[in-house]
This record gives structure tokens, sequence and C-alpha cells, in this order.
């Protein structure tokens, strides 16, 4: 394990660095070259969608005080509308049975080489985000991944299923999925130990900036 690595969860008034790091990693991740104007614009844009999400959580590990990862997420409440909704014309009241609760998880990046192969900053901060809905018994959780991202999930025993055709967005072909409650319980059991050790540890940071 990287010592230097610690996870937190991020006050809401990190939202733009948050955003501001997803999106250059993502870029960066897939060869994208983008004008200054033209990511502020991405970045304004994203900050004004996430700023609906109040219930929210934002994980982030971070090596000294730089991010290196980050994940978020919320459950949706009454007139919300989540990103696959919007990008892929999607109902998802039509894809949860009555009563179900709607979680969605996004805003997720690894840096490369963040603890070697990125791996157990993938895992934690995955675990760490199913767990919020993993307490709600009637959760279903949705998330956006492309191809890469979504390989790696099943691998990691997740069954992520798609649930609609993918589109290009941040760099990458990307495809809504559809995580129902059974079907990440196996891997937050598989990694109980890493999960039980952050959260232990885990602490809010301060209303202030996140340099990175």
């Amino acid at each position: 394990m990287d010592k230097t690595i610690h996870y937190y969860r991020l006050p809401l008034s990190c939202t733009k660095e948050l955003i501001s790091y997803v999106i250059t990693e993502n870029y960066l991740h897939h060869g994208v070259k983008k004008e200054a104007a033209e990511l502020e614009s991405e970045t304004a844009a994203l900050c004004a969608e996430e700023a609906q999400y109040t219930d929210s959580y934002i994980f982030a590990a971070m090596a000294g005080n730089r991010l290196c990862g980050s994940i978020r997420i919320c459950k949706k409440l009454p007139g919300q509308v989540l990103p696959l909704e919007k990008m892929y014309g999607l109902d998802i009241s039509a894809l949860v049975p009555g009563g179900a609760s709607v979680y969605h998880i996004g805003r997720f990046a690894v840096s490369k080489g963040a603890d070697g192969s990125g791996i157990r900053v993938f895992k934690t901060l995955m675990a760490l985000a199913l767990h919020v809905a993993d307490k709600d018994p009637a959760a279903t959780v949705f998330a956006e991944c492309d191809r890469k991202l979504l390989r790696t999930v099943r691998h990691l025993g997740i069954k992520a299923e798609p649930i609609g055709k993918p589109v290009f967005y941040l760099g990458s072909e990307t495809v809504p999925v559809q995580m129902p409650r059974g079907s990440y319980q196996k891997f937050l059991e598989a990694n109980t130990a890493l999960l039980h050790e952050e959260v232990l540890r885990l602490c809010v940071l301060p209303e202030s900036p996140v340099p990175r």
C-alpha cells in the first residue's frame, strides 16, 4: 500500500476543483487536447449540473495535498434529472421497481500512477461510494462508464448491466449502466477489510479549495 495516499470526503464547496480534475484526467487518459476556453465552458456546465445534487457524497484520494482520484455518489431527489437521463434519453423510473431509491455514481477519475497500477485507489473509491448505497436496502445504482472502465468494474465482481447505447463523452465512448444492490454486494464483501480501514479514518476536509 502507498502510505502517502489518504482518502477524504470533500465538502460540496470543492465541486469546481472536483469537476476540473475529472475533466483534465479524462482527456489525459484518452489523449484529447482542448483549448482553455473550451475546458472552462465544460467545467462551468458540469458545475451547474452538479449543483442540483444536494444529497451527495464526494470522496477523494489525495497524495500530499494533491488529488489523485475522485468519485461522487448522490441520491436522486424528486425533480432532479440525472446526467444519463439527459445524455441517453432514459426514463429511470421505468427501470426500477416502485419505491426503489435511485443513486448515481459519477465524477470518477484516477490519476495514472496514483499507486502504481492505480487499482487500489480504484477499488477504494468504488467501495466508499457503493458503501453509501448499500446502507439503503432499496437502492439501485446508475452510472456512465467507458468501455475500459466497464471491463474493470466487471473484473472486480460488480455486475454492471448496460441499459443503453454508447455516446461520445469526455473523450471516449460511454455507456449507461445499472447496478442493482445485489450486483455489487459481492464486491463490497470481498473488500470489507479495505473499506473498514478507510472508513475508520475518513474525514471531511474543511470548507476550502483543494489544490491539485
